[in-house]
């Protein structure tokens, strides 16, 4: 500054007539600047962003949200939704919501739900098709039957491929891949009887239940991939993101895992 802030007398400092405006000012400044950024932190502390695709958003989180709210003792809850995972890196983002097989590198991961796939179909559709067998689905559905949104981005989703592989079948010819943006979509299709697709325990179950959809033939179980909680490096730094964390990894007996 150019200027002479303290004095110095013996052991003792003091601060100079031009060190004391300083201060004044400094001060206020420091003052200023903590108030705002208190109002910030604040209001981030009752804000929790969770990135999942729409699908999961729409079919597993919105239905116990609710219960999220009361878990996270009030705070706000917020989404970012999106079919590609990069997107849930933005530093907003406290939670996210994945599927695989649990290899995030540095992120605490909670198993949500492992992946148990049905052949569904809607009670009309099967009324209309009694050529369908049920105990015999590899040899008797019929590739113009099938709906699928594919794979698009590698995440590792069952796919009708995948599905007749599985049981040792080839895929009868090419699937109807309408266009598509997402699961919930798919779900509204197969509702209408537009076709068959592939189900999931824990999406589609409120479906099920209502008997809009049937699911055909026993399940593929793929114990080694499924959705996971992972914990963002910044999203355990409340308390109402520790008790949501806790909710969310509760309803289902999963584990917890880091991953290095």
């Amino acid at each position: 500054l150019g200027t002479e802030l303290f004095t110095r007398s013996g052991n003792a400092v003091a601060l100079s007539a031009d060190g004391l405006e300083a201060s004044e000012q400094i001060t206020s400044v420091l003052d200023r600047l903590e108030i705002g950024l208190g109002q910030l932190a604040t209001a981030r502390q009752n804000e929790i962003v969770i990135g999942a695709s729409f699908g999961m958003t729409h079919l597993w989180l919105m239905p116990q949200i609710t219960a999220m709210r009361d878990a996270a003792k009030g705070a706000a809850i917020n989404f970012v939704t999106s079919e590609r995972y990069s997107d849930f890196e933005s530093a907003r983002v406290d939670f996210s919501i994945r599927f695989g097989a649990g290899t995030w590198p540095g992120k605490t991961q909670d198993l949500l739900f492992t992946e148990t796939v049905y052949v569904i179909a809607s009670p009309q559709f099967l009324q209309d098709h009694p050529e369908l067998d049920p105990q015999n689905l590899a040899g008797t559905l019929k590739a113009d039957w099938l709906l699928d949104h594919g794979d698009p981005h590698g995440y590792g989703w069952m796919t009708w491929e995948k599905w007749f592989a599985h049981h040792g079948a080839a895929l009868p010819g090419e699937v109807k891949r309408a266009n598509m943006q997402n699961y919930p979509t798919l779900l509204d299709m197969v509702r209408c009887g537009e076709g068959v697709a592939l189900g999931y325990r824990d999406l589609d179950d409120h479906l099920v239940e209502a008997g809009h959809v049937v699911r055909l033939g026993a399940p593929v179980n793929r114990p080694n991939l499924g959705y996971y909680l992972l914990s963002h490096a910044h999203g355990t730094n409340t308390k109402a993101c520790r008790e949501l964390r806790n909710y969310l990894a509760g309803t289902a007996d999963g584990q917890t895992l880091t991953t290095a």
